[in-house]
């Protein structure tokens, strides 16, 4: 069972890591463009990382109301998972969920971050 197991979990992540580096990407081509006024780049992406950070943790909450035949880990699958189907919806929505839930933690490290080399900058410019 280990072997689908594993195979899930990567499939969850690709899937919530896809979605999140391309939220990375929009936030830092929003830095990118607001480079002039470093503060307010900064101050935006940290807000921006807080919102991602925010749908993260309410996808995962929520990952085990939705069926997990309706979901992208689903599709990269092949749809099929060589688990007992009774049992299928709890062990694939957890799963899902830990995904959300650990790429959430990455974007409240990105936003701490970002909320440091704000504050950083602004006592810098006094």
């Amino acid at each position: 069972m280990e072997p689908e197991l594993e195979r899930i979990r990567s499939c969850a992540r690709h899937s919530v890591g896809r979605g999140f580096l391309f939220a990375l990407l929009a936030i830092a081509t929003g830095v990118a463009g607001m480079i002039g006024w470093p503060v307010s780049a900064l101050r935006m992406g940290a807000l921006l990382s807080m919102l991602m950070t925010t749908i993260l943790v309410m996808r995962g909450s929520r990952a085990h109301r939705k069926p997990y035949r309706r979901t992208e880990t689903w599709v990269l699958l092949g749809r099929r998972h060589g688990i007992a189907e009774e049992r299928a919806q709890a062990v694939i929505a957890g799963i899902l969920a830990d995904a959300y839930w650990r790429f959430a933690d990455l974007s409240a490290a990105l936003a701490l971050g970002m909320w440091t080399g704000v504050l950083a900058l602004a006592l810098l410019s006094r």
